[in-house]
């Protein structure tokens, strides 16, 4: 059944959705770690991402503004490119509960950190908040919104108070511009510290994945993918600027060793509450939702059996969900720390960024009349240069990214991949014993973006 359009999500809800999901999954955590790696170069490595971030969203925003459509991320690869990208996409769709696990060690982190005498028991915290959040998010989208829109308002005034409280307490010596610009750390090192805030800024591409729930999709997602990571950009660097300028001696976990410098401590517990654990709530349901309906989309194309995508009365799978949610609980007991679970999940995400590049190649192609109407104005060759910018830069990030992770990592991630391969093949051979070829079906085109384009030469052809 259709959703009712007053239950949809609106423009600003879309921007809200995109900011939280954001902030949740970058400064409170990442800025600490490129910090201790990169120093004062982290307000160059924001500004080198502020540019790749805006360039890689253009392919999101251009199939977003043409063909929306719910697990868009597995959909238009296999539908426009080719199923054996789709199938890729899938593949690293299911590492996604990485990022959910990051999310609760960080919320883990900052919780000890208001209540000192749980210290030890962090993880136990951890695999608390995962489940508290499989309720959640068994409640569908239109709850999440609603409680995330609420929580991103006391989000962004607690990041307000770190900054301008703590402008005044600067020590201008340690950002003097011949540091800033010239911060004497190696290229693949700047790269990587690049490519995790990248990531840092990548979460608000969650509501393009539920293009269902949100009233008009063709113009407010692309607005909301734009506008959200420019907006929360400029955060970042005012938030890296005190950072650098206030932090004390020695390596860096979190952002509240800073806050307590220069925050009262009544302030402090605001922060604290209402700007890390706000950021991890207003991230945690959105990207549950993103990795569901992704899978979801794959499941609705017989990638897995029936059972997997069958729905609640919540538009939510129930099998999708837990398995999100027991594998994101078996990275947190694993006592993974923060760096290494978010370089993993960025690495993963390079290599998703890498294939949805190619898409608006062969969007215009399939879909010229649906491209001639869409929202988003810009000139076709623009959006093939900044797209192809986008995957030489993905390509790199994730050489980078991946030259930093210890062997042992490495050979998990192939691991992961070489027995879903397995799995692939297994499925189609059993889907071939019953009548049906997987790669054929998977190759027909998506009924809705056929709708569309007959829908819009019909228009250019009574012009």
């Amino acid at each position: 059944m259709e959703t009712n359009t007053k239950k949809k999500i609106g423009l600003l809800g879309c921007i809200g959705t995109g900011i939280g999901a954001i902030i949740g999954s970058g400064i409170f955590g990442s800025l600490p770690t490129v910090i201790n790696d990169i120093g004062t170069g982290i307000v160059l490595a924001l500004l080198a991402t502020i540019v790749y971030t805006l360039a890689k969203t253009i392919p999101n925003v251009y199939l977003s503004s043409v063909a929306p459509a719910s697990g868009s991320f597995f959909i238009a690869p296999t539908k426009l490119i080719h199923p054996a990208v789709g199938v890729f996409m899938a593949a690293q769709n299911l590492l996604q509960p990485v990022l959910i696990s990051v999310f609760a060690v960080l919320f883990g982190d900052y919780f000890v950190a208001l209540f000192p005498a749980l210290e030890g028991y962090k993880t136990l915290i951890s695999i608390v908040i995962l489940l508290i959040y499989t309720g959640i998010a068994w409640q569908g989208n239109h709850t999440f919104a609603f409680v995330n829109n609420i929580m991103v308002v006391v989000l962004m005034v607690a990041m307000g108070c770190y900054i301008f409280v703590g402008m005044p307490s600067i020590d201008t010596s340690r950002l003097t511009l011949g540091e800033i610009f010239n911060p004497g750390v190696k290229l693949t090192s700047f790269a990587a510290a690049v490519g995790v805030l990248a990531s840092s800024l990548s979460g608000g591409s969650a509501v393009s994945q539920i293009a269902d729930d949100v009233k008009n999709p063709n113009r407010n997602i692309p607005l909301a993918l734009l506008l959200s990571p420019t907006i929360v950009a400029f955060i970042y660097i005012g938030m890296g600027i005190v950072t650098i300028g206030c932090m004390p001696a020695g390596e860096l976990t979190t952002l509240s060793e800073v806050g307590k410098i220069f925050l009262p401590s009544g302030l402090l517990t605001f922060f604290i509450v209402g700007g890390p654990l706000f950021g991890v709530l207003t991230s945690m349901v959105p990207v549950i939702m993103l990795t569901c309906a992704q899978i979801q989309a794959a499941a609705d194309n017989d990638l897995f059996p029936a059972f997997v995508g069958k729905k609640n009365k919540n538009g939510v799978s129930p099998v999708i969900l837990c398995f999100v949610m027991l594998f994101s609980i078996c990275c947190v007991a694993t006592g993974s720390s923060f760096g290494v679970l978010m370089t993993v999940f960025s690495f993963v995400n390079a290599l998703s960024d890498i294939a949805l590049c190619l898409v608006p190649f062969f969007l215009k192609k399939k879909y010229p009349h649906a491209c001639n109407h869409s929202t988003f104005k810009m000139a076709i060759g623009l959006v093939y240069a900044l797209s192809a910018f986008a995957f030489v830069v993905a390509a790199y990030l994730a050489y980078a990214m991946i030259s930093t992770l210890g062997m042992t990592v490495w050979l998990m991630i192939l691991g992961a991949i070489v027995l879903f391969v397995i799995y692939i093949l297994i499925r189609i051979s059993y889907l071939k014993k019953h009548g049906r070829d997987l790669i054929a079906e998977l190759k027909q085109p998506y009924e809705p973006w056929e709708a569309r384009e007959r829908e819009c030469k019909a228009m250019d052809e009574g012009k």
